[in-house]
């Protein structure tokens, strides 16, 4: 029983440590669309004594019931430290506004509002997030600075802040390679990333995406790989 606990305490500061690793949001919302969407997080990490592998699985249905407003709800899973079978854990709320319309000013602005909760470790998170994007040329910038505070059994009462970002290159609808970089106070991560789109059957309400990366620590306290992937569809 200690040996399990010490599990889990282990992979909730992994988690809490290596949670800067996010998923890029753009400022923009297509009414009255539904997507279904799944999150993929796998982590290597030296916690303590050798490396661990540390995974974490989101799955979330969104609905854009207003011409400027989006809401999702995740469920969360994480790898158990004993058997390594996934456990739901908690769950995630999360509204994001677009505040602009795409290309009225030179930058595009957003705000997402997010609210975590895991009930295995009995932890919380609420956070605020500015979502900002220029394109130029095939270029495209995205930022999304934010505040976020967590409080609970196994996190410190503290606010922390975080920035997120990509640089993408708009090849090919089905081919979007970026950099991203992950800024946060416990881990810093950089690394290549490659999105894209594909319409089913030419009807333009239906759509696949996809976005898979590829991060690496820029310090010693970080990660040592954090590999994610997205899949959604829209409908």
């Amino acid at each position: 029983m200690s040996l399990m606990l010490a599990g889990w305490v282990l992979v909730a500061q992994a988690h809490a440590d290596g949670a800067v690793v996010s998923k890029i949001y753009h400022p923009y919302v297509n009414p009255l669309e539904w997507e279904l969407e799944s999150q993929t997080f796998a982590r290597e990490r030296d916690v303590l004594t050798g490396e661990t592998d540390d995974v974490l699985q989101k799955v979330g249905l969104a609905y854009s019931a207003f011409e400027a407003v989006k809401t999702e709800v995740y469920l969360i899973a994480s790898d158990d430290p004993v058997s390594d079978d996934l456990d739901w854990i908690g769950f995630e709320f999360e509204a994001l506004v677009q505040l602009t319309e795409q290309g009225e000013y030179s930058f595009d602005y957003g705000v997402l509002l997010e609210l975590e909760r895991d009930w295995q470790a009995n932890n919380n998170e609420v956070s605020i997030k500015a979502l900002i994007e220029r394109e130029f040329g095939k270029m495209s910038l995205t930022l999304n600075p934010g505040v976020v505070y967590e409080w609970g059994d196994t996190r410190q009462n503290e606010f922390e802040t975080r920035l997120n970002g990509l640089l993408r290159y708009r090849f090919h609808r089905h081919l979007e390679p970026g950099v991203e970089v992950h800024l946060g106070q416990n881990a810093k991560m950089i690394g290549p990333s490659m999105g894209g789109q594909f319409r089913l059957s030419g009807d333009r309400a239906r759509a696949v995406s996809y976005n898979f990366g590829a991060f690496f620590p820029l310090d010693e306290d970080s990660a040592e790989h954090t590999f994610r992937l997205q899949v959604e569809y829209e409908f």
